[in-house]
């Protein structure tokens, strides 16, 4: 009886892909919440003495889930309008398909109706100073190349990511 237990946990344990993003997003919303509870009105004092702060968000959806497109983008949008930091928003997965021309009007959130569709948010983001990137890979495969993708959607690869997560914020969606 012990054995059928230790197999039904193993099974149990294997996450479908949408199951490990589901997890990853809710651990990543849960730690950004976590950080905003610890932190102090003396320590927010401090980091608008030190050098601006650098935020990443990055978009793993698209037109399927339109809703965590939009609240990526409000995040960001936030952010910049009370000036807490850069923004960069790098592009993956189906967020891919937010480079390609004229997808990003395609999509609106029922949740966010009133924000408009992604590409209203993304142009207003880039327009104030924020930083458009893609996975190479992810931007062939969805066929956002050449003359179809957004021109200020620049790409960049792994190393970018790796690179600029290591001194950001960084909210995974």
């Amino acid at each position: 009886m012990e054995e059928k237990k230790t197999e039904v946990i193993k099974e149990s344990g294997d996450l479908s892909r949408a199951d490990f993003l589901k997890m990853m997003g809710a651990a990543g919303l849960g730690i950004a919440g976590l950080g905003s509870l610890m932190s102090s009105p003396a320590s927010a004092a401090e980091g608008k003495e030190d050098k601006k702060k650098k935020f990443v968000f990055v978009i793993t959806s698209g037109g399927g889930n339109p809703n965590r497109v939009l609240v990526a983008l409000i995040m960001a949008d936030v952010v910049q309008k009370k000036e807490l930091g850069d923004i960069n928003i790098w592009l993956t997965l189906e967020g891919a398909e937010l480079c390609r021309k004229g997808h990003p009007e395609k999509i609106v959130s029922p949740a966010f109706a009133k924000y408009g569709n992604a590409f209203d948010m993304m142009e207003r983001i880039h327009k104030n100073g924020g930083q458009f990137g893609v996975c190479p890979p992810c931007a062939d495969w969805v066929s956002a190349t050449g003359d179809n993708r957004i021109e200020w959607v620049k790409d960049q690869g792994a190393d970018w990511i790796v690179t600029n997560i290591q001194d950001a914020q960084v909210v995974w969606l």
